[in-house]
């Protein structure tokens, strides 16, 4: 749409306030931005891996009734160690990873599941369950979950996660 027509079209809306004259040109603005389109919308479903690290949130996705999903895989991580030079487990064909933690838990799993993920391109989302982010040890957990992730949510209850698998359609 050119400036011209855009123009024309403002003139039409005279009489309102000036604030409304806004709307059709951040509409037409919207309308012509398609560099953040996604190709394959939502609607077709992806493959998830949700990774519980350590105690907490090994503890929470082996207690997830999994079978409610079609396309999710529990992987839990509750009694490896350190991963040293070891590589996470199958990570295959996902499409998506959703690292799960919970406050006081081991999170040195995160970077490694993060670097094989890029390697794949694909995205790495860090759901860190904690009541409240109070101290400095929960910090540096954010921290570490932040620098590991392409998104960081802090949920406050366990129920966040089986709520978020629902409405991705997963």
């Amino acid at each position: 749409m050119s400036f011209t027509t855009l123009y024309s079209q403002a003139r039409q809306y005279h009489h309102l306030p000036p604030h409304s004259l806004v709307q059709p040109l951040s509409n037409a603005r919207a309308n012509s931005d398609t560099r953040n389109r996604i190709d394959a919308p939502n609607s077709r479903p992806r493959h998830i891996k949700l990774v519980g690290l350590h105690s907490g949130g090994a503890r929470l996705v082996s207690a997830l009734p999994i079978e409610r999903w079609r396309n999710v895989q529990a992987l839990s991580l509750a009694d490896a160690g350190a991963p040293g030079g070891e590589t996470p487990p199958t990570l295959d064909d996902a499409e998506m990873i959703f690292i799960v933690a919970c406050s006081g838990d081991d999170l040195s799993w995160a970077p490694r599941i993060r670097e094989v993920a890029q390697r794949r391109g694909i995205i790495t989302t860090g759901i860190l369950v904690s009541a409240a982010i109070v101290t400095e040890a929960q910090h540096a957990e954010l921290r570490a979950l932040r620098a590991a992730s392409d998104m960081l949510v802090i949920a406050s209850d366990e129920s966040y996660v089986p709520d978020m698998l629902t409405e991705l359609g997963a």
